[in-house]
């Protein structure tokens, strides 16, 4: 039988050894398992690879000077454009928060979300069946929380984009230059506009209170 084709994408080397272990271990699936620690090396693997299912974290670190993608988001984003060659993804994370996941489930079209947790491991064999099925797969409690709710938060790639670059002290004209480089046409008073939004959706009053908000929420 032909083996499933995973990438694992995870920066903590105590659990993607425990994703490994739990995917060797278990006789559901038979799979190969490629393991990278940046979104950047993902995206290359992508590139030469085709996958069945990526095992996605959001927020990953990168000892690049200027990495091309900053996080599991950007690199799902990235994915996107290659339709035809995009493999399922689950994202495996800690974040909770409706913002974070209107986004990446709603925008950005996850095919799976599994809360990481004690139980977390026993949910990814289940996760990768379900996606391949065409089926989508959530953590019970992500469940609660889209039960619950009757519509999730919106924020989009640019929002997250320019708290991000608040976040570590750019000014709006270098967040522009910054966006331009991402072939993102926004300019400085476009810029203005969003912060001024962020701060009304967030009440915050200053930059630095809303990009301490946005850090608490698991946005940035």
């Amino acid at each position: 039988m032909k083996p499933i084709k995973i990438l694992l994408v995870e920066d903590h080397d105590s659990v993607s050894l425990g994703v490994e272990y739990s995917l060797i271990k278990q006789k559901e699936i038979h799979c190969e398992i490629t393991t990278v620690t940046t979104a950047d090396k993902a995206f290359n693997y992508f590139q030469r690879e085709n996958y069945d299912v990526i095992l996605l974290d959001l927020i990953l670190k990168s000892t690049a000077k200027k990495p091309k993608l900053l996080g599991g988001d950007e690199l799902l984003r990235e994915l996107n454009k290659f339709p035809k060659r995009k493999p399922k993804v689950i994202i495996l994370s800690k974040i909770d928060s409706l913002e974070m996941l209107d986004y990446i489930i709603n925008s950005l079209g996850a095919d799976g979300y599994i809360l990481k947790s004690r139980t977390s491991l026993k949910e990814i064999v289940p996760a990768i069946q379900a996606v391949l099925s065409e089926e989508s797969f959530y953590s019970n409690s992500i469940k609660k929380i889209l039960k619950y709710q009757e519509s999730l938060l919106e924020i989009d790639f640019e929002d997250r984009t320019i708290l991000r670059f608040l976040a570590e002290g750019l000014k709006q004209f270098e967040i522009e230059k910054e966006f331009q480089e991402k072939g993102i046409s926004m300019t400085v008073s476009a810029i203005e506009k969003r912060i001024r939004k962020l701060k009304l959706r967030f009440d915050a009053q200053t930059t630095p209170q809303l990009t301490a908000i946005a850090t608490k929420e698991g946005i940035i």
